[in-house]
């Protein structure tokens, strides 16, 4: 469901391309979520096709890794999927453009702050939050969030509403937990903006940061990644095909030349007023807590990148993680259970080596600042400036050149000084 003035402002063509893509889209993983094994379609075969399985395909290690599945099987069943198309040909419609950009906005430091940047850089932008329906609590709170960002930032966020989310959903199937069904989820959202490109503008903003380009290897000897569709090869993928719309559409993201520790850094002292609204816990269903669950290494992550630049915690409604208890939910700490496919690479642990080595330097205390000490406190110091080379310096990007450089001015004032 689209706002109304969006929907009804797309040609009839659009819409029906619009269909032929993100009807493929949105469904092609749900198979691997159910018992169902063949998919039939009223539309024409998509433009997408190929490249959405490519892209599947390279995801299904990290989260066959993460769920301990057998992955030469997933991937087998993946590949026997019989899709089913009409026999017609392709729907051929041309998009229009404008100067703009559409911002994806969840609520995570990502998106946040590329809001900030792109405010700065007084890009044209229409933020839009999509609502996937699949959790209620989480969804709930989003979506509380974005109307508190809409009013003290002074903007208006479109919502979109995902009803079709819940086929990719192992609930609605009753079947085994997995995520199998989200393999390809920004992709998704690059097409859920196809309306908002044709009325407002001709670039999606992504919030793709560099971590999501450290690949790891597997237990089964695959090459894992956090979120395939969020690496800068997964990127430039969307964007060839959105430019099959119009020639002038780019799938591009400010955040991409950062890791993890740097966006933090820079979040919270340039733009402490979105950074307050962090929201990116997506365990909370399942947990008691009301912001963030305190309970998975995401929120264990955040906590200890926020304590090596010396910020509050508190300040965006987290607590600290660093009493024995939570061991299991760092990467730094050795692999287990508790740690999924966003901390499994070896740059993850050294960026965490960094992070702790950071707040300690800072006269942060606990139990596993104890351990840190014990532990890891030789090796960086003694890598210190190699790490601070590794997670601080700015990755280089394809950017439009005056876009470009003036983003590297901003981060490069407010990495200085970590460098």
């Amino acid at each position: 469901m689209f706002p109304k003035n969006t929907w009804s402002l797309l040609p009839t063509k659009l819409k029906n391309l619009f269909a032929q893509e993100f009807g493929f889209i949105s469904t092609a993983t749900m198979p691997l979520v159910s018992d169902i094994n063949n998919l039939t379609y009223n539309t024409p075969q998509p433009l997408f096709e190929k490249e959405l399985k490519e892209i599947i395909l390279h995801q299904i290690p990290g989260i066959a890794d993460d769920y301990e599945y057998d992955t030469p099987q997933t991937i087998e069943r993946f590949k026997t999927i019989q899709y089913s198309f009409e026999r017609t040909q392709p729907v051929d419609a041309e998009a229009s453009a404008h100067d703009g950009a559409i911002v994806l906005l969840s609520c995570g430091k990502d998106s946040l702050l590329t809001l900030g940047v792109a405010r700065e850089l007084d890009v044209d932008i229409t933020p839009i939050h999509i609502n996937d329906t699949t959790t209620p609590y989480e969804n709930s709170f989003s979506l509380k969030t974005v109307k508190k960002i809409e009013k003290s930032s002074d903007i208006n966020v479109h919502i979109i509403t995902n009803n079709i989310e819940k086929l990719n959903d192992f609930e609605t199937w009753n079947t085994s937990p997995t995520c199998l069904g989200y393999a390809h989820m920004i992709t998704g959202f690059c097409f859920l903006a196809l309306p908002f490109l044709h009325n407002n503008a001709s670039m999606v903003l992504l919030g793709n940061q560099q971590n999501m380009n450290f690949s790891y290897r597997t237990k089964q000897g695959y090459i894992g990644f956090p979120s395939y569709d969020q690496t800068t090869t997964a990127r430039h993928q969307q964007q060839k095909k959105l430019k099959l719309l119009n020639k002038h559409y780019r799938v591009l993201s400010l955040v991409e030349p950062l890791t993890d520790i740097a966006e933090v850094k820079i979040l919270v002292s340039r733009y402490p007023e979105l950074a307050k609204y962090q929201f990116s816990c997506n365990c909370l269903d399942g947990s008691n807590g009301k912001r963030w669950c305190h309970s998975c290494n995401k929120c264990a992550r955040l906590s200890i990148l926020m304590l090596a630049h010396g910020f509050d915690v508190k300040s965006i409604g987290l607590h600290s993680m660093l009493s024995r208890r939570f061991r299991d939910y760092y990467t730094l700490f050795g692999l287990n259970p508790e740690i999924d496919r966003y901390d499994k690479s070896t740059q993850a642990r050294d960026q965490q080596l960094l992070a702790f080595y950071m707040a300690y330097t800072n006269g942060v205390t606990g139990q596993l600042m104890d351990l840190f000490k014990k532990m890891f406190l030789s090796e960086a110091v003694a890598r210190e400036d190699e790490l601070r080379d590794t997670f601080f310096k700015i990755y280089k990007t394809d950017l439009p050149g005056n876009l470009r450089t003036r983003l590297h001015g901003i981060l490069k004032e407010e990495l200085t000084d970590v460098q």
